[in-house]
C-alpha cells in the first residue's frame, strides 16, 4: 500500500502497479463500454486484492500508534547497543520519518562470536532473529543464471555474512524488549 499526498505519484504507481498499464480492468471493462490502454513503462501486478485493502483500511488506524512504538523500541536498541561491537543503524536524516520495519546489527571483526554464532546464542534465549539479508549474488540461482562469484561483490558479501535482525514488533511489551536487550548483550560481550 502507498501513501502519498502527490497526486502525480499516485497516478505512476498505480500504472506501475497494474502492469504499466494505463487503465485498470475495471475501467476497461466497464459498463460505458470497453477501453483501450496502453503500456507505458514496465511494471508488476503490484496492485491489492479487495480482501488485502480491507485489511490495510483497517490496520491504517493503527498506523500512527505502531510506528510511535516501533520508533520506541528502536531508540531503546540504539541506546543499549551503543557500546557493543557491532555496526548499529544510522539515525534518519533531519526531516524524514523512518518506517522502523527492521532493526539490523552488523557484527564487527572485534566482536567475540560470528554472526551465525550471536544467532545460535539469541536461539538459546528463544529470541527470533533473522538473516537479512544474504548477498543476492550468493544465491545459488543469481549465482548460476549470472555467473558471479562469491568474491566478485566483496562488500555485499561481508555485509550479507555479518548482519543480522532482532525483533522489532509494536505487539512487543517493554519486557520483550528488555529480553530482547539482555539476550543481544550477552551474546556479544
Amino acid at each position: 500500500m502507498l501513501l502519498t499526498r502527490e497526486p502525480e505519484l499516485a497516478a505512476r504507481a498505480k500504472t506501475l502497479s497494474l502492469h504499466g498499464l494505463t487503465a485498470d480492468a475495471w475501467s476497461r471493462f466497464a459498463d460505458q463500454g470497453h477501453r483501450h490502454y496502453q503500456v507505458v513503462e514496465p511494471g508488476f501486478k503490484y496492485n491489492l486484492t479487495d480482501v488485502h485493502a480491507a485489511i490495510a483500511l483497517h490496520q491504517l488506524a493503527r498506523v500512527e500508534a505502531n510506528h510511535a512504538r516501533r520508533a520506541a523500541i528502536w531508540a531503546r536498541y540504539q541506546a543499549a547497543f551503543a557500546g557493543l561491537p557491532v555496526r548499529r543503524p544510522l539515525e534518519p536524516e533531519r526531516g524524514t520519518v523512518h518506517g522502523c520495519h527492521l532493526y539490523t546489527l552488523l557484527v564487527d571483526d572485534a566482536a567475540p562470536r560470528s554472526r551465525d554464532d550471536v544467532l545460535a546464542a539469541l536461539a538459546e534465549w528463544k529470541i527470533g532473529a533473522g538473516v537479512h539479508y544474504t548477498a543476492l549474488h550468493t544465491h545459488p540461482y543469481y549465482a548460476r543464471a549470472l555467473g558471479h562469484e562469491p568474491g566478485d561483490f566483496p562488500n555485499a558479501l561481508e555485509i550479507g555474512e555479518r548482519t543480522f535482525s532482532i525483533p522489532l514488533s509494536p505487539k512487543l511489551t517493554d519486557e520483550d524488549v528488555e529480553d530482547v536487550v539482555a539476550a543481544v548483550c550477552d551474546a556479544l560481550s
